[in-house]
């Protein structure tokens, strides 16, 4: 047979970053036709595979050969074959290569690698029709990079991508097997598993009966057409998922960019329909992205719908790019609004801004590509349902775990946190959810029953305490040990949902198909999850649903599927998950016999009954009466319309008391089944009756009559009886046994509830009358002889249920290996006789083989035919197959013709199911597509079927169409439709006749809709021109138009017409109709005839024009019109009967043109009225009203208007030829006649097929050299090149020997000048100790030392005895300053006292004016505890005298002379001699200068070592464990009450009471400080005042609360804190400091938090805000801490805040780096959401010392720790990219020539432009105008500019200029190059770039965006040598 043959992609373009992975990147494109074998755990019989591999140079020759064996050993396991797998393999370097198609596994050796191929595409030959599916999973290798794979790969990713760490392991088996299970299981639920999932997700989500729901979807101009047309397609897919209605789910839509289109409201569209059609209008508005403002716009509209209803609302937002403004403060505003919100982000959005608009993770959701969306569609309407599904959880839940010795201990304790997770998301309890655990390997083993615990803690401590048996894998014998576990004996509860979940990693080894069934007859629900090494098909048997399997790759991978368990355990597959349409009445029984209790009883039953229907004038109805002695009416049918007030009205209903007439009570029930109480009987909804009694019956002889009549008018009966009712008159009411429910108790009600509500639900009718004609095609060879009874009974019901109003025809057919039909449709009398038929049907198979489908296929075709070609196309006919698809011939072609002819083919596979081929058959992959295992679950489709008989199908062709009105007689102050009375009577209809759905020949039912807008354009009040399909709100946005003048039909009317599209109509394929309502040509006829041809040319499909009252010149109308098809020659005037009728008609040929390539339709006249209806009973008569007052006679009434014209009349017959005549006599020759008139335009052709691809063009020219590159850096000095060869023989006088030996050290020189002192600095390393001096003399007594720190003050003693007077003491410390005396005269200057130490910093005065910015200061001197500085390097002293020359060496023996000979060449070098002997030790030399500073030595110990060790041999540390600085800051802002204020001196008083303190100068503990601040800052409590604990307290606690009228400002607090109250702290490597800020509420400078948030990282502050009310901006500025540490606590004023301290305690102020506690540890950074560009100029090198500039590369180095460095510069589009300059003193030149060079030429720019500018010095005076252009230029283009200053004489305007704003965070002067200093700068840019990530500044700023506006740039000249020095990139 055949495979499903199906293209599913002509072309894949390739990104040009592939070409860079490093090794080997596989991407296998599935086209899929798959056919499934029975054993699904190997291949699938059939499918389209394309390897795309990697083959360029990286790759390498020697690895292909084992690349190409990999791809050997995958073909070997493929069937290779024209109807089996076919191949296609390309290989692409720079460019691509197609390989072979349809390859055996040879070919593969054929292929090698091609590092660059001349094609731009892989081309894949189509096969027939098959749903477009492709799935792509990519397999890495070593260097790939696993980025770009995830972006390739579908959604979600870890299912589609495999990543190996080395080549080698490509060829492993267990890589093979693994990575072939997990493409064939993708495969199998991507046909057949997803769908049905989804259709159960469908059956949950009607649970969600009442939600609004709105949707906020991106219009931006980054969205492209097909783009948007996803995200519709998407909208529409969620619709579908709900129960739409206006008491049901309400769905809004609004569109947004950097404007808002309001597209329709909650309350606008009332059915699913409607809805549909509203969003296939919805026009795409383009612009820029702004999120924030949209989000901002949906308050109020959430707003009214919580005022209409009380229901759950959802906030679906679907964006593509980043938001331009804040999205975080809307988003929460709406949360607290009590809006559920959910961010969809596509392509290029911002993963953090999307997880702020939601605020959960959970609700966030990312695609790389629109089509993602159906994807994630599943997944957020889960999200949405769960709350509704979930609200009554109650089941019966047991684990059945394998414990086998193949899991292993890793793998079992993540299956046990598996296990963990459920019970955590389960609603635990003795009357919801119980659990229990079996545990099995070769034996079973109980863990703990359902009903020993009732408690998540106690249920998961017993999972913990789990221990693994290690053994053999028995599943089938423990499933049937664990079937006892569901009987009550174990815990287990009656009509409670009974849900097995069975875990396993392996294969069985005994048999599950019997056990399981057993199981699932039993009514359990068996949820099976296996790892890659269990048996797919075992697990397929044991759960009996592919959907109820969870197969995954690995025990890692299961946390994906833990919503999908849950949400089936909370709402498990139905068969009738709700009532639909039927008219209910309760009779209740009222008497004397039932008490309070037992009658709230029945008032329950009642109730769970109406909570499970889908109540609603179109649903449910019900009613309700009570009876006793008499009957009365609680409420009729149409009393109430709504679920809630039937609910109320129960509730409220009190017994009656008396005796019990039931009789009675059905005979007063009748007078609730008419029209005027709301039945709706003779609209065919069924009518059903429930009697609920408890006793005999008092009138019981008069009964069966009653309720025979009440049967004989088709309404059904259910009797339920209660304790001492009478089961025999149950049965006389209901008339048969199956609506008989008796119980003995009024508890049991709830024991039948569900019972009775699955039989009620089956008496439901589907949502449409079906007509037309359906066909039964049976493949009796896949029906089993003993289940062939069980399928008999299924179609029988199917007629049954859907043929409720006899206006279906019914046929049937079987076949096998032959063909035989039952029944012909125009045979089917009535739905008796076909079920007769059905019935005596005998299964016709006479082998076993397979059959032929095909062929079936092809007689039924036939078979319909027959039945006449008008039954198929007028009505619809649907073809229903029951077949499990095989066959022995192809089944593709036939199913085709059959649906190309108008066809609805729906197939239900049973058993062993060959998917792909029925999805042939039905065309679609996921529609009209079911699959039952088993014919017993055959019964479960019958509401399903039904309810896609009746879905219409969507619209394939959209028309667009513009009304104009010309009428040229108004005036202003006129009403639109002054003067024109017919416009205003017809103009309701002809907008119905526009809108109103329509079909066109290309499709059956809905095909064509239309869309409405108008242009009025003389009006004051300017009148929408938006696109509607609803015909009433397009004839109110007229209704009151007051025009202020005339219009006219001249060329500018027309363009005013023809630019409505233009705005609106995003999508070419849409048809356009311009109707022009006129009364005459206000232009001249040529000009008019001209532009209408030019609109046609545009793309106008016709322009029709109607003729108003008072029209002029009416035949000139015709001339600008075009499109009417061959009617051109119909004028159309607005006294017409049928105007409306024909512009429908018009409208209806031009869709045909556009959508179905039909240009000419032929259509009847209209038909005659229908006859009248039939009469029907006359309803009760009203109450006799009273006589009104006679009314006043009324004046005659205006003469009305004249009448329309009549229809034209038909042409008449031809008459009869007349005899002919004599031939009379010759005339002659007339005179020449004058021109005819040009007749009317014909219809415009259709367009011509597209020409040929052109030739490939000749190479163009070499385009010329471009300007000549700034100079290259100096090249560094070469090595010395080899001796030269020796010269010739000659006299001539040879070079310059080498030099001598070198003599003695000379006598040391006199002493040299005294050098320039060094500049001021940090003092350097002690040298070596040198030798003891002389002892000098005796000095003067030194000046008196600084006075010392003030002691602490003790307390006073007691008065001691009067000693002896003593000598004069030292000097005390400085006391308080006195109260000034009076003015004395002045003295005589003093001598120069001892400098002072400085004092402690004042009291702030007041504020003053705001002065300008200041430039940021150096940070402040190093305190008294570290080395000084290292002074400034002396000048070089003068070189000493010359020594002495040393000894000369004793000469040797003189030789004899010889004679002297020629001079003979220089020759070469020889070896090295031995080394000579050593020398003896010379004298002591002088000593020698100090040497540099040696690098730090090694410790003995570590630093965490060291710690320890000293911990260990003292005392337990308590908290702090290292010295801490603390500071507290107290909010006194004008929102402060003194209930917060005492709120936070508790929690000061709280920590501090916990925290050891610091009592002594001994640095041990923490110094505390206590801060006030407001609009200012003020101490309260300095460091100083107090080193006992009890007095600071008492110091605390005795703060008063101060009302206060200032606002908060937290950023100013930090910035003074950081500045004063932090600078004098103890200066050491384990200093902590800590800043603890209290808030009532958000501050309002923003700014200033930013740049505090960077000066605490730089100075290693640990902030903590301590917020009672939200801090958005202090939440967003922690964002930039890149350490964790910044903390925010929200505390509730009121509650305990305690726990929410223990962060604080455990991670800050008692952090211990040494032994961090594990809840402290940081998760791992998230990569960031935007990258940046970034490149350092360091400016004035030349200026610095050597040692200083290796000190500033240093600095370099570490600061490239801020970025992100892209490993692919060049194509990546991810990660950081820097460049490094060292320019000269030209900065603005060299800024210039960076934006030019570097930036503007560097490919895949980033979001963030960075210059960072490292300052030694001003620029060149010739360049400071230069610097001004180029800032200014830099500024306007977005690029932020940050300063370093290392030089004191920098120009402080150059460098406020320099930087961007504010200066604050962009400007940091240190007036030196100092380690310290430069580390302060290194965390300062960690958190600026973080900072700059975040979009917070905007780059220009606001306060420049009006000069660059208005400012030119002039560009320099490429002459001028803008920077010079090297570049390098990273």
């Amino acid at each position: 047979m055949d495979v499903v043959r199906v293209g599913l992609l002509c072309e894949l373009k390739l990104e040009t970053s592939f070409h860079n992975m490093k090794m080997l990147l596989t991407l296998f494109l599935l086209f899929i036709g798959i056919q499934t074998s029975k054993n699904q755990d190997t291949a699938p019989e059939s499918a389209d595979i394309v390897f795309l591999i990697d083959s360029s140079d990286t790759l390498g020759k020697k690895a292909f050969p084992a690349l190409k064996n990999v791809m050997i050993k995958i073909i070997n396991n493929l069937p290779v074959a024209p109807n089996k797998y076919r191949i296609a393999l390309a290989q692409y370097s720079d460019d691509l290569q197609n390989e072979f198609l349809e390859v055996i596994q040879a070919d593969v050796n054929g292929i090698i690698p091609t590092p660059t191929v001349d094609l731009e595409t892989v081309e894949v030959c189509e096969r027939d029709s098959i749903s477009d599916v492709v799935f792509i999973v990519d397999e890495g290798v070593e260097n790939a990079n696993e980025t770009q794979l995830t972006q390739i790969a579908s959604y979600p990713q870890p299912q589609y991508v495999t990543t190996l760490k080395k080549f080698v392991d490509l060829t492993k088996e267990d890589t093979n097997r693994n990575f072939k299970k997990k493409l064939f299981n993708q495969i199998q639920n991507k046909l057949y598993v997803q769908t049905e999932r989804s259709k159960d997700l469908k059956t949950g989500c009607m649970d969600t009966e009442e939600a609004d729901i709105y949707l906020l979807i991106d219009g931006s101009t980054s969205i492209n057409i097909p783009d948007f047309k996803d995200i519709k397609e998407f909208v529409k897919e969620v619709i579908e998922m709900f129960n739409i209605g206006p008491n049901n789910v309400r769905f809004g839509v609004v569109q947004y960019s950097h404007k808002i289109e309001r597209e329709f409201t909650l309350d606008q569209y009332q059915k699913k329909g409607d809805l549909v059609r509203a969003i296939d209008n919805v026009r795409q508005i383009y612009g820029d992205t702004y999120t924030g403002k949209a989000l901002e716009y949906m308050q109020p509209l959430f707003t009214e719908a919580k005022e209409q209803r009380r229901v759950p609302c959802h906030l679906i937002v679907l964006t593509d790019g980043e938001a331009h403004d804040r999205v975080k403060e809307p988003a929460d505003r709406l949360r607290a609004n009590q809006v559920n919100v959910y961010a969809i982000g596509i392509k290029g959005a911002n993963k953090t801004q999307l997880e702020e608009i939601s605020a959960s993770k959970a609700r966030t959701y990312f695609v790389n590509d629109f089509d993602s969306l159906k994807v994630i569609k599943d997944e957020l309407v889960q999200k949405i349902c769960s709350k509704e599904a979930c609200k009554e959880m109650k089941a019966d839940i047991m684990f059945l775990v394998d414990s086998s010795g193949s899991i292993g201990y890793e793998n079992y304790a993540k299956m046990k946190r598996f296990m963990r997770e459920l019970v955590n998301k389960s609603d635990i309890g003795t009357e919801r959810v119980q659990v229990g655990v079996v545990q099995f390997s070769d034996v079973p083993r109980e863990e703990f029953q359902l009903n020993q615990y009732s408690t998540k803690s106690d249920i998961v401590s017993a999972i913990d305490r789990m221990n693994l048996i290690n053994q053999n894998t028995l599943t089938g014998n423990a499933l049937t040990f664990v079937a006892q576990y569901f009987q009550p004996s174990k815990g287990a509860r009656p009509n409670v949902k009974k849900i097995l979940i069975l875990i396993t990693d392996g294969e069985a080894q005994d048999a599950v198909k019997e056990p399981a069934t057993a199981l699932r007859q039993d009514g359990i629900i068996i949820y099976s999850v296996g790892v890659f090494n269990a048996k797919k098909t075992q697990l397929e048997e044991i759960s009996g649903k592919p959907e109820f399997v969870f197969y995954v790759e690995n025990f890692d991978l299961m946390k994906r599927i833990e919503d999908n368990i849950i949400f089936g355990v909370c709402s498990p597959p139905e068969d009738c998950k709700r009532i639909q349409r039927l008219d209910i009445v309760f009779v209740i029984d009222s008497s004397g016999s039932i008490d309070e209790t037992e009658y709230k009883t029945m008032k329950d039953f009642m109730i769970a009954l109406v909570t499970k229907s889908d109540v609603g004038p179109d649903g449910v109805q019900f009613g309700a009466v009570k009876y006793s002695d008499d009957p009365t009416t609680n409420f009729y049918l149409n009393t109430y319309s709504t679920k809630s007030k039937i609910i109320k009205a129960i509730q409220d209903d009190e017994r009656i008391g008396g005796a019990t007439y039931t009789a009675s009570a059905l005979k007063h029930s009748r007078t609730l089944f008419i029209k005027a109480r709301g039945s709706r009987m003779n609209e065919g909804v069924p009518q059903v009756l429930i009697v609920i009694t408890d006793g005999k019956s008092h009138d019981k002889q008069e009964l069966p009559d009653e309720a025979q009549k009440l049967r004989d008018k088709g309404i059904i009966i259910y009797a339920v009886g209660i304790e001492a009712a009478n089961y025999d008159e149950l049965l006389m009411m209901a008339g048969v046994e199956n609506k008989c429910f008796y119980v003995d108790t009024f508890d049991g009600l709830k024991d039948i509830s569900f019972n009775l509500s699955k039989e009620v639900c089956d008496d439901t009718k589907p949502p449409c009358k079906i007509k037309g004609s359906l066909v039964f095609l049976v493949d009796t060879s896949s029906i089993p002889m003993t289940q062939f009874s069980e399928m008999q009974d299924f179609m029988k019901e199917v007629v049954n249920y859907v043929n409720s109003s006899e206006h279906l025809r019914v046929g049937l057919a079987q076949y096998s290996s032959i063909y035989k039909e039952e029944l012909k449709p125009d045979d089917s009398e009535n739905k008796i006789a076909v079920q007769n038929t059905i019935e005596r049907m005998k299964r016709e198979v006479e082998d076993e083989i397979k059959p032929y489908f095909g062929a079936a296929l092809k007689k039924v075709k036939h078979y319909l035919e027959l039945i006449g070609h008008e039954s198929i196309h007028e009505n619809f006919t649907r073809l229903l197959i029951i077949a499990d698809g095989n066959s022995r011939d192809d089944v593709a072609g036939p199913a085709e013709i059959l649906r190309n002819i108008g066809i609805k083919i729906y197939a239900i596979g049973v058993g062993q199911i060959n998917h792909p081929a029925l999805t042939q058959v039905v065309g679609t992959s996921d529609k009209w597509k079911y699959s039952v295992t088993d014919v017993n679950q055959l019964r479960s489709l019958k509401k399903r079927l039904a309810d896609d008989f009746c879905e219409k199908d969507k619209a394939i062709c959209f028309v667009d169409i513009v009304l104009g009105f010309d009428i040229s007689s108004q005036q202003r102050g006129h009403n639109l439709f002054h003067g024109q009375s017919q416009l205003k009577a017809y103009l309701q209809e002809i907008l119905r006749a526009l809108t109103s759905p329509s079909s066109v020949s290309c499709s059956k039912e809905t095909g064509t809709q239309s869309s409405v807008a108008v242009q009025v354009k003389n009006t004051d009040k300017l009148v929408s021109t938006k696109f509607r399909i609803d015909s009433q709100e397009i004839l109110n946005s007229l209704t009151n138009v007051v025009v202020n003048g005339s219009s006219h039909l001249d060329v500018s009317f027309l363009e005013l017409l023809w630019q409505t599209f233009e705005n609106k109509s995003d999508d070419q394929r849409r048809s356009k109709v311009m109707l022009v309502f006129s009364d005459g040509l206000d232009d001249e006829v040529e000009v008019l005839e001209q532009k209408s041809e030019e609109l046609r040319k545009k793309g106008l499909d016709a322009l029709i024009t109607i003729a108003l009252e008072g029209v002029s010149n009416i035949h000139e109308l015709q001339f600008i019109e075009f499109g009417k098809g061959f009617e051109y020659r119909t004028q159309l005037n607005i006294d017409m009967s049928n105007i409306m009728n024909l512009l429908s008609k018009y409208v209806n040929a031009v869709a045909e043109r556009k959508c179905c390539c039909v240009f000419c339709k032929c259509s009847g006249n209209r038909g005659p009225a229908g006859q009248p209806g039939s009469k029907r009973e006359k309803g009760l008569p009203g109450p006799k009203g009273s006589p009104g007052h006679s009314g006043e006679e009324g004046d005659p009434g205006p003469r009305g208007p004249t009448g329309p014209r009549g229809e034209i009349g038909t042409q008449g017959c031809q008459g009869v030829k007349g005899v002919k005549g004599s031939q009379g006599i010759g005339g002659q020759k007339g005179e020449e006649g004058d021109g005819g008139v040009d007749g009317i335009d014909g219809e415009q052709g259709s367009y011509g097929f597209p020409g040929k691809k052109g030739e490939r063009g000749d190479d163009g020219y070499q385009g010329s050299s471009g300007p000549k590159g700034p100079p290259g850096e100096r090249g560094e000095k070469g090595f010395r090149g080899d001796p030269g060869t020796s010269g010739l023989d000659n006299d001539i006088r040879g070079p310059k020997g080498s030099k001598g030996e070198r003599g003695r050290q000379g006598d040391r020189g006199p002493k040299g000048s005294a050098g320039s002192p060094g500049s001021r600095n940090s003092l350097g390393p002690a040298g070596q100790k040198g030798q003891p001096g002389i002892p000098g003399v005796k000095g003067d007594p030194g000046f008196d030392g600084s006075n010392g720190d003030q002691g602490f003050r003790g307390p006073q003693g007691p008065g001691g005895i009067q000693g002896v007077k003593g000598d004069p003491g030292s000097q005390g410390n400085k006391g308080p300053q006195g109260i000034p005396g009076s003015e004395g005269s002045k003295g005589n200057p003093g001598s120069p006292g001892v400098r002072g130490s400085k004092g402690e910093t004042g009291e702030p005065g007041p504020k003053g004016l705001v002065g300008p910015y200041g430039s940021r200061g150096m940070q402040g001197e190093d305190g008294i505890d570290i080395q000084g500085r290292v002074g400034r390097k002396g000048v070089k002293g003068q070189n000493g005298c010359p020594g002495d020359t040393g000894m000369q060496g004793e000469m040797g023996d003189a030789g004899i002379p010889g004679e002297p000979g020629p001079k003979g060449n220089v020759g070469k070098m020889g070896p090295a001699g031995n080394a000579g002997k050593i020398g003896d030790p010379g004298d002591p030399g002088h000593q020698g200068r100090r040497g540099p500073r040696g690098p730090k030595g090694e410790s003995s110990f570590p630093e965490c070592g060291l710690i320890n060790y000293v911990r260990n041999h003292s005392r337990k540390p308590e908290c702090p464990v290292y010295p801490t600085e603390l500071v507290f800051a107290l909010d006194l802002s004008e929102d402060v009450t003194p209930q917060i204020f005492q709120r936070m001196k508790d929690i000061v008083i709280s920590i501090v009471t916990d925290t050891r303190t610091r009592d002594s100068n001994c640095p041990i503990g923490a110094r505390v400080a206590v801060m006030q601040y407001g609009s200012h800052t003020h101490y309260v409590i300095r460091f100083s005042e107090f080193y006992n604990k009890k007095h600071f307290i008492q110091e605390v606690k005795n703060l008063s609360h101060q009302r206060s009228k200032t606002v908060r400002h937290i950023g100013s607090a930090m910035r003074f804190i950081a500045r004063h109250v932090f600078k004098r702290t103890l200066q050491a490597p384990n200093v902590r400091k800590i800043a603890v800020f209290f808030s009532n509420g958000p501050s309002a400078d923003a700014s200033l938090i930013n740049t505090a948030v960077l000066e605490y990282r730089a100075l290693d502050i640990i902030p903590v805000v301590i917020a009672f009310n939200d801090v958005p901006n202090v939440n967003q500025a922690f964002k930039m801490d890149d350490t964790g540490k910044f903390q925010v606590i929200n505390i509730d004023p009121e509650g305990n805040y305690i726990p929410f301290l223990q962060p604080f305690l455990l991670c800050t102020l008692c952090y211990d780096k040494c032994n961090p506690d594990a809840s402290c540890m940081l998760p791992e950074p998230s990569p960031p959401q935007t990258y940046v560009d970034a490149a350092f100029i360091l400016d004035s090198s030349w200026k610095m010392s050597s040692d200083e500039f290796e000190t500033v590369k240093v600095f370099l180095s570490k600061a490239l720790d801020a970025f992100d460095i892209s490993s692919y510069p060049v194509i990546s589009a991810t990660g950081d990219r820097v460049a490094m300059l060292n320019g000269e003193a030209a900065l603005g030149y060299t800024i210039e020539w960076v934006m030019e060079n570097i930036f503007s030429e560097a490919p895949n720019p980033r979001d963030n432009k960075f210059i960072i500018v490292i300052s030694a010095g001003e620029t060149s005076s010739w360049d400071k105008e230069m610097l001004k252009e180029a800032l200014m230029t830099a500024k306007c283009q977005g690029y932020a500019l940050f300063v370093i200053s290392l030089r004191p004489l920098c120009n402080d305007e150059e460098l406020e200029e320099l930087a961007s704003i504010p200066l604050e965070q962009h400007l940091v002067q240190l007036g030196r190059i100092h380690k310290p200093d430069l580390g302060y700068i290194e965390r300062f840019m960690k958190a600026f770039v973080r900072l700059l990530r975040s979009s917070i500044n905007r780059y220009p700023p606001e306060e420049l965006r009006t000069p660059c506006e208005t400012t030119s740039f002039p560009r320099p000249s490429p002459s001028v040598n803008h920077a010079e020095g090297s570049a390098e990139e990273y």
